[in-house]
């Protein structure tokens, strides 16, 4: 993977460029630094060599290469050698590519929107005045401080003390998030109440942008309605996200896999739900991996593949004053401890 940020001296340009011809041809198996800088220094001499010693390039060309791989326009390498061209064609397409998923910003709204199409709510007053409130359980607190630190407003417990709630209404934090989730939104019912508000700031509402599988989205969405256990009978983990309606969690099928089904008989709740294992380790490991969760659930991802482990060499099962019985006996206490207010 290529270094991200800005080059602090010229070493660390060539240091850039030796680690990128090793990662794209494969010689990354080292397990030792030493032989890792031998290898990085044999990769930065053959590039050296290669430039010396062609006649055509100039010391110009060779210092405006070096101090320019960012922005080097392969159109400007002419008469240089194949080599240099080649590595500088990859390296920008690589460095474009880069920019456009490494947007940090873009992160965060995505992961906004998902809260706000979870747990949150839009609400005008008869005076005019709108309100975006979140509510989370208190372990989640976390959550609510993120969304706090960006726009302001406040977090407080509710009357009943057992949630949190975010509340903000003045203008300016009300049109900052009008600006950061237009387009981002997809609860229906949470668009519907978006939609008025934009109208109420003479704002237009931007269509709903398609969801594609490394949003954060779904990490903002799973801190507020999704959850992970297990069942131990069945001897499976389950990663679901709860909503009353199914037209939001029908979206996530296509993207993430899973199913839909009616969460309980007696209510209109519906649950997405993960549940085979090499689809739950994939979502664990290719989507929350790189795209964390701020509140506490996040805890339990850490603990899935000890469970599966532990499956597998029969712990499950196990009397509970065996060896593996009271192994999963702790293993259990760590889960639930994950529960904890505190945690």
């Amino acid at each position: 993977m290529l270094m991200n940020g800005p080059y602090i001296n010229n070493f660390s340009r060539y240091y850039y460029i030796a680690t990128y011809c090793m990662q794209e041809g494969g010689a990354i198996l080292f397990s030792t630094k030493g032989k890792r800088f031998f290898v990085i220094s044999l990769v930065f001499l053959v590039i050296i060599y290669s430039v010396l010693s062609n006649p055509q390039v100039t010391n110009a060309q060779l210092i405006l290469y070096f101090l320019n791989i960012n922005n080097e326009d392969p159109s400007m390498l002419v008469g240089t050698s194949e080599t240099v061209r080649m590595f500088s064609t990859c390296l920008c397409s690589k460095n474009e590519h880069n920019k456009g998923n490494d947007d940090t910003d873009l992160k965060v709204r995505q992961w906004i929107a998902g809260v706000i199409d979870g747990d949150g709510n839009f609400y005008i007053s008869k005076k005019g005045y709108v309100e975006l409130s979140v509510v989370m359980e208190p372990r989640d607190i976390a959550s609510l401080y993120k969304i706090k630190q960006r726009y302001g407003g406040s977090v407080k417990a509710t009357s009943h003390a057992k949630a949190i709630r975010f509340r903000l209404h003045h203008m300016a934090g009300i049109q900052q998030v009008i600006k950061d989730v237009n387009g981002l939104i997809q609860n229906p019912v949470r668009l519907l109440q978006f939609k008025k508000v934009c109208n109420l700031y003479n704002v237009e509402t931007i269509p709903s942008v398609e969801l594609k599988y490394g949003s954060a989205y779904l990490s903002g969405l799973f801190d507020t309605d999704g959850s992970v256990y297990f069942n131990k009978q069945s001897m499976q983990v389950f990663i679901t996200v709860t909503q009353k309606g199914r037209e939001l969690l029908d979206i996530l099928v296509p993207v993430y896999g899973g199913v839909v089904r009616s969460s309980n008989k007696n209510t209109t709740a519906f649950k997405w739900t993960v549940s085979k294992k090499m689809d739950v380790l994939n979502l664990i490991d290719n989507y929350f991996h790189w795209n964390n969760c701020v509140s506490a659930k996040n805890k339990k991802f850490g603990l899935v593949k000890q469970f599966y482990y532990l499956s597998s060499i029969g712990a499950l099962k196990a009397q509970e004053d065996s060896v593996l019985g009271r192994s999963f006996i702790s293993f259990v206490k760590r889960w639930e401890a994950t529960n904890n207010l505190d945690n």
